[in-house]
């Protein structure tokens, strides 16, 4: 029997890391080193989008922010993951605002993918998926100390960042621009930690020095 559950373990984690290999395969290495860390699968995806404002009628009317191109890419990781064999119901797609949440639901119902479940970090309170991915939204600094003032999205928040990385049981996909995160104290040391273990993908980015939060 310890055999068998030895056997079953060692299978569910070549399933991930195959899983992981196809992501990886969607973009460019950014570092690579021989350090990989292959223990429990994350992937970082470096992309420089564009903060757009939209009117969200759902959301009391308010304005919110979305990120067409990090949605984009967010689709395409679901869709390459659900090809490989994983199933809708265990892909969460998590965003820092509730606009990125719409423009990636009706991006993920144009490949069928509509029963994903996709939502706010507030969505996610309790909530676990076997994989996460997660779009971090915000590019522009500009914006970032109305979002701490505001409590909202995913920057100066530990709290709600903390949620944010905790709610994958078995495959972390992180999406966001690296530049931007670099100058917060948690993602600066989550770059790094991709930076030196190889699962730094697309865009690049040189780390501040001293990132706010620290």
């Amino acid at each position: 029997d310890k055999l068998k559950r030895i056997r079953s373990v060692d299978t569910q984690e070549m399933f991930w890391c195959k899983a992981l290999r196809k992501i990886e395969s969607q973009s460019r290495l950014v570092y690579p080193c021989d350090n990989k860390q292959h223990t429990w699968p994350i992937h970082f995806r470096g992309v420089v989008g564009r903060d757009t404002s939209m009117a969200v009628e759902a959301f009391w009317g308010s304005n919110s922010w979305c990120n067409q191109q990090e949605a984009q890419v967010v689709a395409s990781i679901v869709e390459c993951l659900h090809g490989n064999g994983i199933s809708t119901r265990s892909i969460g797609v998590m965003a820092a605002f509730r606009a990125q949440v719409l423009i990636i639901r009706r991006l993920l119902r144009t490949k069928n993918l509509g029963s994903i479940n996709v939502g706010t970090v507030e969505d996610y309170q309790a909530v676990e998926r076997q994989v996460i991915v997660l779009s971090l939204t915000r590019s522009s600094e500009a914006f970032l100390k109305s979002d701490m003032e505001r409590n909202i999205g995913l920057f100066q928040q530990p709290k709600r960042i903390n949620v944010a990385l905790t709610r994958a049981e078995n495959l972390l996909i992180v999406v966001g621009n690296p530049t931007t995160m670099s100058g917060d104290a948690i993602w600066s040391e989550w770059l790094k930690y991709c930076r030196e273990h190889g699962l730094w993908y697309g865009q690049k980015a040189v780390l501040k020095p001293n990132p706010q939060g620290t």
